[in-house]
């Protein structure tokens, strides 16, 4: 069986790897098509913020990487066997990469919606800062390395015994302890 587990391994690795590149590549292409000050138009204390493809980049890019972490969840093991409430420190931090990343493309691709707005009580409209799209990308790469390195060092441990599988000897190794 090693061979069978280390082409699920291989192919399970391109599968997300390639979702979490792909929604990188998404969160950068909004920031480069986001919207500016000067992309607005400004009258009568409204602003009106046009169409533009950072909306549809960044709710894709969310997209990718919600399902490339549910396809870690299912396929690492975590959703069947491992039905404990401890949850290991790097998961913790995976989960907390994703949440960040979530909500910081989120919000960027909400401030670049479509619609009219109220100005700010001095006139001015609001736009996203630069970099909100790019931290969301870069952290998007981070949350699928630490997903993959989680994924292959889980697959690489031993089992417990007959009646584990590899995936889930963490969780048994947390409750010998």
């Amino acid at each position: 069986w090693p061979g069978k587990m280390d082409q699920r391994t291989i192919i399970m690795c391109s599968v997300v790897g390639s979702l979490g590149v792909l929604s990188a590549i998404l969160g950068f292409s909004a920031e480069g098509t986001k919207l500016t000050i000067s992309d607005l138009y400004v009258g009568g204390g409204l602003c009106l913020y046009p169409q533009n493809p950072a909306l549809g980049l960044g709710v894709c890019a969310v997209i990718f990487l919600v399902v490339a972490q549910i396809v870690f969840a299912v396929v690492g093991g975590c959703c069947g066997c491992c039905r404990s409430r401890a949850i290991p420190s790097e998961t913790n931090r995976i989960i907390g990469v994703v949440c960040a990343v979530f909500s910081w493309l989120a919000e960027g691709a909400a401030w670049n919606s479509t619609g009219t707005r109220y100005s700010s009580v001095y006139g001015y409209c609001y736009v996203l800062k630069d970099g909100i799209f790019a931290g969301g990308a870069v952290l998007t790469l981070v949350a699928t390395a630490l997903g993959l390195t989680s994924y292959v060092m889980l697959r690489a441990e031993p089992a417990v015994s007959p009646g584990f599988s590899s995936s889930c000897s963490w969780l048994w190794t947390a409750h010998a302890s």
